[in-house]
């Protein structure tokens, strides 16, 4: 048996033996790592879904109530807004009488007072500014 042969073989072998298992070893420690983010990302993506899953449910309860108030926004509020559209109606009736007369104003200046609404003249006494409601 030759022993320097032999114990340099050895030395190889145990040489590739050791770095076999560094190299398992920092391997290992890198999966390791990877499962370590992995179970992290796998709570945060957790704790995410349960948030939308709570937004979720919040806001299906918020469509169901906002449907109810939807279905008696007519019975309860409809004869408001239609008492309101007649005021508004009633309202464009009496603006209208406002400006006629107004206008009639004007004329009525001009006949007997001279006004001329486009100017004031040096000898005018009157002082007015026409104004025109639209």
């Amino acid at each position: 048996i030759d022993f320097l042969s032999t114990g340099f073989k050895v030395t190889t072998n145990c040489a590739f033996s050791v770095k076999i298992l560094e190299n398992f070893k920092l391997r290992s420690d890198h999966l390791l790592s990877e499962i370590k983010a992995d179970e992290k990302g796998i709570e945060d993506f957790e704790g995410e879904m349960l948030r939308l899953k709570q937004r979720k449910s919040f806001l299906e309860s918020r469509i169901v109530e906002n449907k109810a108030w939807a279905a008696n926004y007519d019975e309860h509020f409809g004869p408001f807004v239609n008492k309101y559209k007649e005021f508004m109606a009633q309202m464009a009736v009496l603006y209208q009488n406002a400006k006629d007369k107004h206008a009639n104003g004007l004329k009525m200046l001009m006949k007997h007072f001279d006004y001329h609404p486009e100017f004031k003249r040096w000898s005018d006494t009157f002082s007015a500014v026409p104004f025109r409601p639209k």
